[in-house]
Formats: C-alpha cells, sequence, structure tokens
C-alpha cells in the first residue's frame, strides 16, 4: 500500500516512514528539498512540493492507502536556543502548517480513488496552559496563540476531506522525545552544562510521549478504520517541569 507522509524529513515522519517501509509499504514523503533527502531506507522515496499545491505531486493520492500531515516549521525554532515569536515568526509557523492542509485537499479533490485517510499533525497546545485541570479529546481550545492556530486554522485545514467521504484522524501531539534529535536533547543540553534546573516555578505541565509510541500510535490510527476525531497523542502519567 501507498502512504503519502508531508513532513516526511522530520523526527516522527522519518521514523514513521522507515517503520512503514519495514513492513514493505511503498512510502512517499514530500519535501521542498528532495534532492536533500538522502540516505532514505529502502521503500521509501522522496518527492517534492512547494506545500501550497499539488501541483508535481498531486497523482499520487490516487488509490493511496493513506496521507499523514506532519509539516510545519518547528514551534521552538530551529537552533539550539529557542526562537522568539516575532509577528515575522507568527506568520512562518501558521502558514508552514495551514498552506500544507490547503495543498493536501486539492491533491485529495482531484483524486479519482480517494485515500482510506488522512492524519492531520496538531499537538496540545490546541487546549492552552490550564493548570491542573484534566484535558481530554473533548475539552474545548485554549485562547492563546497556539490554541488559536491548532483550532481556529491548522487542524480544520484538511476538514473538507471528510465531506468528500475520507476518514480523518487529528492527533494532538505532546513533546515527542527521542535521545538522539528533536525536544529532549535541548532540555538536556543545560544540565550537560551544570546550569540545569527548573523553569519558573517548575509547575507547568510537559505532556510528552516517547518517539516510537507516536509512530505506534500513528500507525494505529492509520490501520484502524474506526479511529476518527482527535486523539491526544501523550503519555498516560504527566509530568511538571
Amino acid at each position: 500500500m501507498r502512504f503519502i507522509i508531508a513532513g516526511g524529513t522530520g523526527l516522527i515522519g522519518s521514523a514513521l516512514a522507515a517503520s512503514l517501509a519495514h513492513d514493505r509499504h511503498d512510502v512517499v514523503i514530500l519535501t521542498r528539498s528532495p534532492g536533500s533527502a538522502t540516505g532514505l531506507p529502502a521503500g521509501v522515496r522522496a518527492v517534492g512540493w512547494d506545500g501550497r499545491t499539488a501541483e508535481g505531486w498531486g497523482a499520487l493520492v490516487d488509490g493511496a492507502a493513506g496521507i499523514v500531515s506532519l509539516a510545519g516549521a518547528n514551534i521552538a525554532g530551529e537552533g539550539l536556543l529557542p526562537t522568539r515569536w516575532t509577528a515575522a515568526r507568527k506568520a512562518v509557523l501558521r502558514d508552514s502548517r495551514v498552506s500544507p492542509g490547503g495543498a493536501i485537499v486539492e491533491a485529495v479533490a482531484r483524486a479519482k480513488v480517494k485515500p482510506a485517510v488522512v492524519v492531520q499533525a496538531s499537538g496540545v497546545g490546541f487546549y492552552g496552559s490550564r493548570g491542573d485541570e484534566r484535558l481530554d479529546e473533548g475539552s474545548g481550545a485554549g485562547r492563546d496563540f497556539l490554541a488559536r492556530l491548532a483550532a481556529e486554522e491548522w487542524e480544520p485545514s484538511t476538514e473538507p476531506v471528510e465531506g468528500m467521504g475520507v476518514r480523518r484522524v487529528v492527533i494532538r501531539s505532546g513533546a515527542v522525545l527521542d535521545a538522539r534529535e528533536g525536544a529532549l536533547p535541548r532540555l538536556v543540553l543545560p544540565f550537560r552544562f551544570f546550569v540545569g534546573g527548573r523553569l519558573g516555578s517548575g509547575r507547568q505541565y510537559l505532556p510528552w510521549i516517547h518517539l516510537a509510541d507516536e509512530v505506534g500510535a500513528i500507525r494505529f490510527l492509520l490501520e484502524n478504520p474506526s479511529a476518527r476525531g482527535p486523539f491526544n497523542l501523550v503519555a498516560p502519567h504527566q509530568v511538571t517541569n
């Protein structure tokens, strides 16, 4: 079966692509720089896209088993230190998430044989910061920038595929932790220089999930035809900073 992963060169996308390819699926990762996507596992190929339209890759959606949209600029920035959320940075975060959704909708609309499922990435930032309140998939959105972006634009960006008869799943992921990549090496770095410690009061929660569990959850949602709507992808026991 063919699976298409938008944002397939990132931490989650790379691991998901390798997992699917290991089971002999045909995996296509969409990237703005296909020439830079080297060392891909057997069964994984990189195809270029502009993140805005279906041009150049849309035909691959016809008859595909599923599409996973993981596209989006890193919330914390690309360097070792977090990037300030200036107006320009907020615009990048928004455009890199919303425009790919529109491109996927366009590709699905063109397909004669619709994909079975679209998995739309989101984050636990959907809920905002709400202290000790216990939140589940039915809880409403928060009011800060990330919450409004997720609830009003990011998650709805692929919603039109449901009207085309395509099953859609929304994954609200916590911080995805892996020993070699992603958020964990950044969190550990200050401790390696003996300056680590809590941030502020330290009472703020840090919903998290291991990379292997994130990939396993996405695969379950891809393969389970009864799965629809939002799912929180986080470890069952939450911890504070």
